[in-house]
C-alpha cells in the first residue's frame, strides 16, 4: 500500500486552513515587516505616496509564501518520516498542486515588483532566484542558512533601496548595513532551524545556545548602528547613511526608542539560551518559534531608529510589534516551523 506522500496528485480541494499551513501564513507578519520598515526607513520617515509600496509588500509576500510551499514540496519525502502531519504527506494537498502553487506565487511576486520598477522586479527576481535554489538544491549546513539569510536580506533591501529606485528626493544611496545585520541574524535562526529534525542528526551538545546567543547579540547591536558616524564620517557613510538628516538628539531618541525594545527581545533570547541545561529536540523547536517571531522585533527596532525624521517609522514599527501577538496566537493554528 503507497504511504502517505504517495497520495493522488489529484484530489479533494485543500480548505483555507491547509492552505494556511502550507503556506506558514503566521510568519506573514515578518515578511510584510521586512518591507514596510525598509521603506520607512529609505524614504527618511515618510510614507511613499501610491501604489508602490503596496505592491511592494504585496509582492514579498507572495515570493516568500510560494517558497514555502516549494519548500514544503521539496521535503515531503523526509516529512513522511518525520512530520507526516503536514499537508503535503499528510495527502491534504497533492504534491503536484503544492508545487505548481509555489511557482505561480513567486512568479506573481516578481510581476507585483516589476509594475512597480523594472528594477525592483529585477531585484526581487534575485530574492525569488535564491529562495527557490534554497528550496530545490541549496540545503547544507552553512550553505541552506546562508541562501535564507541572503533572501531575508534582499526582502529588507526591497524596501530600503526602493526610495532611491523610485526616484525618492534625498534618499541615499544602497542603505544596506541594517538588511545585513538583519540577514546575519537569519544565518544564526536557520542554523538553530537545521537542529529541530533529522536535517542534522547529530548530537545537540551545546550549538542551540551558541546560535541563540549569537542571534541575541545580533539584535542587540541594532541600536548601536547610528552611533558609526560619531566615531567615524567614512564608515557612518556607509553603516547609516541617514545621519545627515538628523542631529544628536534625534538619534538620541530613536537610539533609545530601538535600544527598548531591541534589548528586550535579545534579553528573552539570551535567557532562554542561558537557563535550558538540556538541550532536546523538542526544545529547540520552542526557541525556533520564539527567534523566528524576533524577527518582527528586530525590523521594529530598526524602525524604530528613524523615530525622529517623521511619522511612518513609528507607525510601521508599532504595526511590526503588533504583529508579533497575531504571529503568536496564528503559530498553533499555522506552525511556523
Amino acid at each position: 500500500m503507497a504511504g502517505p506522500v504517495s497520495a493522488t496528485e489529484t484530489g479533494p480541494r485543500a480548505d483555507a486552513k491547509t492552505v494556511g499551513r502550507l503556506l506558514r501564513i503566521s510568519l506573514a507578519p515578518s515578511a510584510a515587516a521586512d518591507v514596510a520598515v525598509g521603506l520607512a526607513l529609505g524614504a527618511g520617515g515618510v510614507w511613499l505616496p501610491g501604489a508602490a509600496p503596496f505592491l511592494l509588500i504585496g509582492a514579498a509576500l507572495c515570493v516568500y509564501h510560494g517558497a514555502m510551499a516549494l519548500n514544503d514540496w521539496a521535503d515531503r519525502l523526509g516529512d513522511a518520516r518525520t512530520r507526516p502531519e503536514r499537508p503535503i504527506p499528510s495527502g491534504a494537498v497533492p504534491p503536484r498542486a503544492a508545487c505548481a502553487g509555489g511557482f505561480a506565487l513567486v512568479a506573481a511576486g516578481v510581476a507585483l515588483a516589476a509594475l512597480a520598477t523594472p528594477a525592483l522586479g529585477a531585484w526581487l527576481a534575485v530574492v525569488a532566484g535564491l529562495a527557490v535554489l534554497y528550496d530545490l538544491r541549496g540545503r547544507g549546513p552553512v550553505l541552506g542558512p546562508l541562501l535564507l539569510a541572503l533572501c531575508r536580506f534582499g526582502n529588507f533591501g526591497l524596501g530600503l533601496t526602493a526610495p532611491a529606485w523610485l526616484g525618492v528626493e534625498g534618499a541615499p544611496p544602497l542603505p544596506l548595513v541594517p538588511a545585513a545585520l538583519y540577514g546575519t541574524y537569519v544565518f544564526f535562526v536557520s542554523r538553530l532551524g537545521r537542529l529541530e529534525d533529522d536535517e542534522d542528526a547529530g548530537p545537540l551538545g551545546g550549538r542551540p545556545r551558541r546560535y541563540l546567543l549569537a542571534g541575541a547579540a545580533c539584535l542587540a547591536l541594532v541600536p548601536v548602528l547610528p552611533l558609526a558616524p560619531f566615531f567615524s564620517d567614512a564608515i557612518g557613510n556607509v553603516v547609516w547613511p541617514w545621519h545627515s538628516s538628523l542631529g544628536g538628539e534625534g538619534v538620541a531618541l530613536g537610539a533609545l526608542a530601538a535600544a527598548l525594545v531591541a534589548w528586550a527581545g535579545a534579553f528573552g533570547l539570551a535567557r532562554a539560551a542561558l537557563k535550558t541545561r538540556e538541550w532536546t529536540r523538542g526544545a529547540v523547536g520552542a526557541c525556533m518559534g520564539m527567534a523566528l517571531r524576533r524577527l518582527l522585533v528586530f525590523t521594529a527596532a530598526c524602525a524604530l531608529l528613524g523615530l525622529a525624521w517623521g511619522p511612518a517609522p513609528g507607525i510601521v514599527a508599532a504595526l511590526a510589534l503588533l504583529g508579533y501577538p497575531v504571529s503568536y496566537g496564528l503559530r498553533k493554528v499555522f506552525p511556523p516551523s
